[in-house]
């Protein structure tokens, strides 16, 4: 039994379709999904054809709530089970896709870890204006918080891993907010909320989505595209959004078998789901400064002169 751990879907489901396929999953395995999945957005035959697509796949994914989707306990369909030690929501039609209950405690392998999903949507007014779909009860409500807090009171305020959507305060994203947005008008109760609760946690790790990017910190990791290993600092997949750009200058290492050797060119074609020789992670062809072509170098053997500014 495996336990990974990835950041915002939005209905598109190919890197969990690579992580069944390369690593041979099966449903004891299990894949948290730290909000916004894209299951129970649409809340018509959309999501229905995601749901089928996802529930085929040899994995139990165990979902947050994020604040692109509808909270389980508002739709008939779902009913409450017991799951890892904590409730989940789950349909029957769908046995391997289970939604997490704020304030559960699930255990999972020798781990404890609590959910807490929900946040603010800042594209809010924008979703109602155009008619999409948009739900009040994005964030936690009282109820749910008191229900949070008597849980973490019952555990003596110690548990091994937190998942959640947003993020305390301390862990916020500044270089990732956007200058178009009027932060002064912004709902941030949530995430003053979870900054009261991390004052007070004795925790390992805390793990959040929402941001649409990967990071880490010293006790927190926010993740997006990549897949993780629970617990550890390997990276499973990451895919699907490239870190360079065509044409741009990068050093690179190059691998002929026996030995690995730096070298520096110009990027000229991006596999962003990797190729046939390797899958895990975004690929490119480099024309290096001899004008060879080096083909498939893999995103974790290359780095940009930008890179190497920011490091020093």
């Amino acid at each position: 039994m495996a336990y990974y751990i990835t950041g915002d879907c939005h209905g598109n489901f190919r890197k969990i379709e690579l992580l069944c396929s390369l690593y041979k999953t099966c449903t004891e395995d299990v894949l948290i999904i730290l909000g916004d999945s894209g299951l129970n957005f649409t809340l018509g035959e959309r999501d229905i054809e995601r749901k089928k697509l996802l529930s085929q796949l040899p994995i139990t994914i165990l979902a947050i709530h994020g604040n692109h989707e509808a909270r389980p306990f508002e739709l008939e369909t779902y009913r409450e089970t017991k799951w890892k030690g904590g409730m989940v929501y789950v349909e029957d039609t769908y046995f391997n896709i289970f939604f997490a209950k704020d304030g559960e405690i699930y255990t999972l392998g020798n781990k404890r870890c609590i959910a807490i999903g929900g946040a603010y949507s800042v594209d809010k007014h924008y979703r109602i204006l155009a008619g999409l779909p948009w739900f009040k009860s994005e964030q936690p409500t009282t109820e749910t918080k008191q229900y949070v807090e008597k849980q973490l009171r019952q555990a003596e305020w110690k548990v091994d891993y937190v998942f959640s959507h947003t993020c305390p305060l301390v862990y916020e994203p500044i270089d990732l907010l956007s200058e178009f947005v009027s932060w002064d008008k912004v709902d941030k109760s949530t995430e003053e909320w979870l900054s009261t609760i991390e004052r007070k946690l004795d925790y390992e790790k805390w793990y959040f989505g929402h941001f649409h990017e990967n990071r880490e910190y010293l006790q927190a990791e926010m993740l997006y595209e990549k897949i993780k290993e629970l617990g550890t600092d390997k990276t499973m997949i990451c895919v699907g959004r490239p870190k360079y750009k065509k044409g741009e200058l990068v050093l690179f290492d190059f691998d002929n078998g026996k030995e690995k050797t730096e070298k520096y060119g110009k990027i000229s074609i991006i596999d962003e789901y990797g190729t046939l020789f390797q899958r895990k992670e975004v690929s490119y062809d480099i024309v290096d400064g001899e004008g060879i072509l080096n083909k498939h170098i893999p995103e974790s053997d290359v780095c940009g002169f930008g890179d190497m500014r920011d490091k020093k």
